[in-house]
């Protein structure tokens, strides 16, 4: 028996460059990784027995069963496994938990079953699994393009303290591709932002708020109107900038002191509200 860890992500910039040919559409974005886990615990069975203590969590729904049939399938391995999963990633929120499930459970059939492949071959059958998935081999700060399955390591956006809220919105499967639909042509960018962010990165440069940006904010607030009161009292517990991350629905704020983090999470978990307070990591194992 052995665990892993799975943890979260933000979107610290998000732009869309335009609808591609095959339907998918092409982004740059810059993506990191925060210390709010899942832990998936893989233990020797006869059959595939994959449950999560979150009420209401669907295996067949979850990429940890699609990992398992897709190795299978490209193996031939025929081996089972029980998976116990602790979530602590809200669901369907833009922090990319299933995705980072997915990656992880591809990483610990691949160890349980013995079948040695390497992280470029389990990155490519991430990249079926789904576009968010290669990324979570790396982790970190990480530039990730076209469909979001081209990930490019980055110098370390500076340490930060990380202030989520999560908008009482009702989870929605397909709702990323509801946000893609939603979309306008004035929503789209050339990836100016992101490269100029990228360069501040490399150099070493202060990074300007302004380049902290999300192509989904707009059609999130469309979509789910609510998500603006929630911003509105996420700044009135004393937030400076509170960005979307992802397709959302959960927001953020980032913060060099720890003190005025923690002030930030207090306030907003007296006001009752679902609250997390994370710090950015480096590099996945």
């Amino acid at each position: 028996m052995f665990k892993l860890i799975a943890p979260a992500k933000i979107n610290l910039a998000l732009e869309v460059l335009g609808k591609r040919p095959d339907g998918y559409h092409d982004i740059k974005s810059i993506v990191q990784t925060i210390d709010l886990t899942d832990e998936l615990e893989f233990s020797p069975a006869k059959s595939l027995d994959i449950t999560a203590d979150l009420p209401g969590w669907e295996d067949s729904k979850s990429l940890i069963s699609k990992a398992a049939m897709l190795l299978r399938e490209r193996t031939g391995c025929k081996d089972g496994a029980r998976v116990f999963v602790t979530k602590r990633i809200p669901l369907m929120s833009g922090l990319g938990g299933d995705s980072s499930d997915g990656a992880t459970a591809l990483k610990g059939f691949n160890r349980l079953w013995n079948l040695g492949l390497s992280d470029p071959d389990l990155m490519e059958i991430g990249a079926i699994l789904g576009s968010d998935v290669p990324f979570f081999f790396l982790g970190g700060t990480a530039l990730i393009e076209s469909r979001g399955e081209m990930v490019i390591p980055l110098n370390a956006f500076p340490s930060a303290w990380v202030v989520l809220l999560l908008p009482p919105v009702k989870p929605e499967t397909g709702k990323t591709a509801r946000l893609y639909k939603t979309l306008k042509k004035t929503d789209f960018t050339g990836g100016d932002k992101t490269e100029k962010f990228v360069r501040a990165l490399m150099e070493g440069w202060e990074i300007p708020p302004s380049l902290l940006s999300n192509a989904f904010e707009r059609p999130a607030s469309e979509i789910w109107p609510e998500i603006e009161e929630y911003r509105w009292r996420f700044l009135e517990a004393g937030a400076y900038r509170v960005r979307l991350s992802g397709a959302g629905p959960v927001l953020f704020s980032l913060h060099r002191d720890k003190g005025e983090a923690e002030r930030i999470f207090d306030n907003l978990k007296k006001n009752n509200l679902k609250c997390y307070l994370a710090h950015t990591v480096g590099h996945v194992e």
